[in-house]
């Protein structure tokens, strides 16, 4: 605090705050004392901020709302929105465009469309075999926490923790005019601070811990991932799962670099998460969410860091609700769609066929299950920046509907997240 901070606090001190029998030179003592404590505590703030943030780097500068989410392994739901502005945004990763079917339905965030991606046995096959292992309640992960905490803590450090201890050794500090006076008001405000900063901590854990229960609330659909390709354990002929890991192999393509000659790396199953399969029975949803997390370098770096792009394929017809919806992109229109077509790689009548898989009179691009078919959407870019403009939601399903879902990761995946290095050699 400046000199002159300090000329202008004086008068106030000396006719509110001091104490009956306090001098002018008392006042002004404690309040010089107070500012060294304020910055010595504000250094001390500043230290563990840098620390904290050399710990869990932030990838953007907002917060996510309370009702977006994500998931990891089934679903990580976001407590806060992040907002990432498109400009700012690199290209997504590659994929293969030549692949068979392959639709684009919107531009900038790129959102694709793939007719008949699985084989009608396939799609029988996945679900037979998420029936014979069993579904679970979809868990659901508090995405960002890190940050959360990072930001709560920084917040009450540079508030009210630094006042609350400040104001604290002021006033055990009245009456104490030994020569002393300086260094024990500084060591009561250190002791006070480090005593607020640890309730403050529990409280802000106790926060986040209620938030991340009430986020379960946001999934209500049952899930079970799948991880053996071989021909066992199926309800029909051949592997539902194999077919689904090759083919979304073939759109990925290789990596876009190696840093190793391991066979297992070249392979673009290995940035997979294993194959989810999910069950959405009448009345179940899944709230507006995002499938990337502003803290992956931290928080998912067991599982290969960010979802850099999200495969969804349909394993059954859905008359009634179960739809897909983007909330913050347009509904596709023919002129939207026309614009697209040169990207495309089918007929006009197949890509007006696109057009109509839309909920009518939607405002925003809402799809419709078909049975076999794929949605594929990136994100965050290549780079692994968070983009908010993908955020999405499963709407109430009225019949019955079944989705298979693979995350494409930054890097590797080990299990039990991933595919096992003996599986991607053996299928992949």
């Amino acid at each position: 605090m400046t000199s002159a901070a300090t000329v202008r606090r004086c008068p106030s001190l000396s006719q509110r705050t001091s104490p009956p029998g306090f001098t002018m030179t008392a006042a002004t003592k404690i309040l010089a004392i107070t500012s060294s404590s304020f910055l010595l505590i504000s250094s001390f703030t500043a230290l563990q901020a840098d620390a904290f943030t050399a710990i869990s780097p932030k990838t953007s500068t907002s917060h996510h709302h309370n009702h977006h989410c994500h998931v990891k392994p089934a679903l990580k739901l976001h407590a806060t929105t992040t907002t990432t502005s498109s400009t700012t945004l690199s290209t997504r990763i590659p994929i293969n465009e030549s692949y068979p079917g392959l639709q684009k339905v919107h531009t900038n965030p790129d959102i694709y469309i793939i007719p008949h991606f699985l084989s009608p046995t396939a799609c029988n096959d996945l679900i037979s075999r998420a029936r014979l292992k069993g579904t679970q309640r979809s868990p659901v992960a508090y995405a960002g926490w890190t940050d959360d905490i990072k930001d709560l803590l920084g917040l009450a450090a540079s508030g009210p923790v630094s006042w609350g201890a400040i104001l604290g050794a002021w006033y055990e500090a009245q009456g104490d005019e030994s020569a002393n006076a300086v260094l024990n008001l500084v060591l009561h405000a250190l002791r006070n601070y480090s005593v607020l900063l640890v309730v403050a901590g529990i409280l802000i854990a106790g926060y986040t811990k209620v938030r991340a229960d009430g986020l379960q609330e946001l999934r209500t659909s049952t899930s079970t991932t799948l991880d053996d390709l071989s021909d066992s354990g199926g309800g029909g002929d051949g592997s539902g799962v194999r077919e689904f890991v090759l083919r979304s192999a073939d759109l990925f393509g290789p990596p876009l670099s190696l840093s190793s000659d391991d066979d297992v790396l070249s392979s673009p199953a290995s940035y997979f998460e294993a194959p989810t399969v999910i069950n959405y029975e009448k009345d179940q949803a899944l709230a507006p969410h995002y499938d990337a997390n502003r803290s992956a370098s931290v928080e998912d770096a067991n599982r290969g860091g960010q979802t850099l792009s999200t495969l969804l394929v349909y394993l059954n017809d859905v008359e009634r609700g179960g739809t897909t919806k983007f909330g913050k992109l347009p509904a596709i229109t023919s002129s939207t769609n026309d614009n697209n077509k040169n990207n495309n790689n089918n007929n006009n009548n197949e890509e007006e066929d696109i057009v109509q898989r839309q909920v009518i009179g939607d405002p925003n691009l809402n799809i419709i299950p078909r049975k076999g078919d794929a949605l594929l959407f990136f994100p965050a870019d290549k780079y692994g920046r968070f983009d908010e403009r993908t955020e999405h939601e499963g709407c109430p399903a009225v019949d019955e509907k079944w989705i298979a879902r693979i995350w494409r990761h930054e890097g590797r995946v080990p299990p039990p997240f991933g595919l096992s290095d003996e599986c991607i050699r053996e299928y992949c």
